[in-house]
């Protein structure tokens, strides 16, 4: 059984539905929970970016090569660690013990001045934290298209966010319908976002995906009389 959904311009990437078929990227994208109200933390794209601009999206990016060498050899251990890396990267937020200079530390990981194994000698991560719920391959057509890995971590409610102000210039914590309502994301974002509904705490959340069998969701892109539709198996 397939359902057909209409999608706006701005919830696809510029050039979907004329590009030809490229390889997906391997990538990974945490969904953010705090609690009292349950909110996500959503970061705002640059205006120039070349992937989704404005567009406001989870914490994540694509897996580099250095991100294999710290997990335990599987793909999943990879993407948490990718996750993890990108997540500290993108917002600050670091899922293990307080990291001492965090803001100079992140700055130099951006700057390829450090590594992020030597952060994780000075304060370990459980990996185990970052709970996998999703799986969206980007549909053929779209000029850049990944392979993501989506995880729910939670953090405490005095947790700070910044954006980094080059991929991401914008941070902020929203509950999930508002930002559904409110903001502007690409369809991948809202679907993740609907399946938070009718949970009120991350814990209650966390537990009923964890340990969770997930499929690959593989939408399909289909211009039809000049307009586009998002077909999911």
């Amino acid at each position: 059984m397939s359902t057909s959904h209409n999608v706006s311009v701005r919830q696809l990437p510029r050039g979907a539905g004329d590009a030809a078929e490229v390889p997906p990227i391997p990538a990974a994208s945490v969904i953010v929970l705090r609690d009292s109200p349950l909110e996500e933390l959503m970061i705002r794209r640059h205006s120039k970016s070349s992937f989704v601009p404005d567009a406001w999206v989870f914490p994540g990016g694509v897996v580099e090569p250095s991100d294999h060498a710290l997990g335990d050899g599987t793909e999943l251990a990879t993407m948490r660690v990718a996750a993890a890396r990108e997540l500290f990267e993108e917002s600050g937020i670091w899922l293990g013990a307080p990291l001492t200079d965090a803001d100079a530390k992140r700055g130099k990981l951006l700057a390829g001045e450090i590594t992020f194994a030597s952060l994780l000698d000075e304060s370990p991560i459980d990996f185990e934290k970052l709970v996998w719920t999703s799986r969206w391959i980007t549909p053929v057509g779209v000029p850049k298209r990944f392979d993501t890995y989506f995880f729910l971590a939670a953090v405490d409610r005095n947790a700070i966010a910044s954006a980094e102000n080059v991929e991401a210039v914008e941070a902020i914590w929203i509950p999930p319908a508002e930002a559904i309502e409110r903001l502007q994301i690409v369809f991948p974002t809202q679907k993740n976002l609907e399946a938070l509904a009718g949970f009120t705490t991350a814990e209650e959340l966390i537990a009923s995906r964890r340990g969770m069998g997930v499929a690959t969701t593989r939408p399909v892109l289909v211009v039809e009389d000049g307009k586009k539709k998002i077909i999911l198996p």
